[in-house]
């Protein structure tokens, strides 16, 4: 999706709730006053909306538009004003209970169901969700599900290793009724298949944070999108990620054509209780620093950054992990698993 289409919308979906003037709608769109002047024009001259000092309105639609909903402040108490995402979130976490726990082997675990869908919201909110199509690079959180119940997505490609949360994803799909989800078994130390590459507006992902795999995962991500307007969003931490970490990463997107928008500083968090991953502190290598108990607070947290495509994007070389150890684990993997099968590995030595 272009810039423009993303803020033409983003005023209609507001217009579709009431009239407003020209600095109202300044408030529900965040691009820069030429283009939204000149998605005001485009509206203007299409006959979509009209003008009538000092109110703009819809005068007529060539297709249905989502009223706007408002989710409140994604950093205090969202959700709770607004009956459209209260039964969003309370369907979420009734369509996840019994969700997949995490497994060593894939480096997992999951936000909390209130950040998942906060995270939703925020993609809302940016106009980057109504319409669009979708790719997902590992869906551990399940936002595929929470995008799903919205129905606002065109459409909705999961590509992740884990086949018991392929399978838990494909059949909640049938419960929710949306048949616009599909889900690909893929490990990302392979090749993309070709159909998904320049295929979707935006991707989602929470890359894991070693050096080789923080630039495969996004790579893999940025192979899958459109062009220019298209968006990426990340989630990553400073937990297992240092400010030089941080650098390399943003000067790839920027050399790979984006810009990065947003930074949300720990925006998620991992609940210690729901993800039961007690047994996975045994192999975390800071355990062996000190003698330390299991944590008594949810401690992991996650930022989560968006990303536009300014130019290209450009599909920069990267090396691809040997394997699955050489893809979890760095010097800074410090509170990441130990696979089982390394475990075992490591006893028969």
């Amino acid at each position: 999706m272009s810039e423009l289409e993303r803020i033409k919308k983003q005023i209609l979906r507001y217009l579709a709730l009431k009239p407003a003037t020209f600095w109202e709608l300044i408030n529900y769109q965040d691009a820069h006053l030429v283009n939204f002047l000149e998605a005001l024009k485009e509206l203007l001259k299409e006959g979509t909306i009209l003008y009538q000092k000092p109110y703009f309105k819809i005068k007529e639609l060539k297709e249905p538009v989502e009223t706007y909903h408002s989710p409140g402040c994604l950093f205090c108490s969202p959700f709770k004003d607004n009956a459209y995402w209260e039964k969003l979130f309370e369907d979420f976490k009734r369509l996840t209970q019994d969700r997949p726990l995490p497994t060593s082997d894939y480096d997992q675990g999951f936000i909390r169901p209130e950040d998942t869908m906060k995270r939703t919201a925020f993609i809302y909110e940016r106009g980057d969700l109504e319409g669009t199509e979708i790719f997902i690079l590992g869906d551990d959180d399940l936002i595929s599900l929470s995008m799903a119940l919205t129905g606002l997505p065109k459409r909705i490609v999961v590509v992740e290793i884990d086949n018991r949360l392929n399978e838990f994803i494909l059949k909640k799909k049938e419960e929710i009724g949306y048949p616009n989800l599909e889900v690909y078994n893929y490990n990302v130390i392979e090749a993309l298949p070709d159909e998904l590459h320049r295929s979707f507006d935006l991707f989602v992902t929470d890359p894991v944070e070693t050096k080789k795999g923080l630039k495969l995962f996004v790579s893999r991500c940025i192979s899958s999108l459109k062009g220019p307007g298209s968006t990426g969003y990340l989630g990553f931490t400073h937990r297992e990620a240092s400010l030089q970490k941080w650098r390399d990463l943003q000067k790839f997107m920027l050399e790979s054509g984006f810009v990065i928008t947003d930074i949300l500083r720990d925006f998620t968090t991992y609940p210690e209780k729901d993800n039961s991953w007690e047994d996975f502190y045994r192999t975390y290598r800071i355990m062996k620093e000190f003698d330390l108990d299991l944590p008594n607070v949810d401690w992991y947290k996650s930022c989560f950054l968006r990303f536009e495509v300014v130019e290209g994007p450009y599909l920069l070389e990267v090396e691809v992990p040997a394997n699955l150890e050489e893809l979890y684990f760095d010097e800074e993997a410090w509170a990441t698993p130990l696979p089982s099968y390394l475990e075992k590995k490591n006893q028969e030595v």
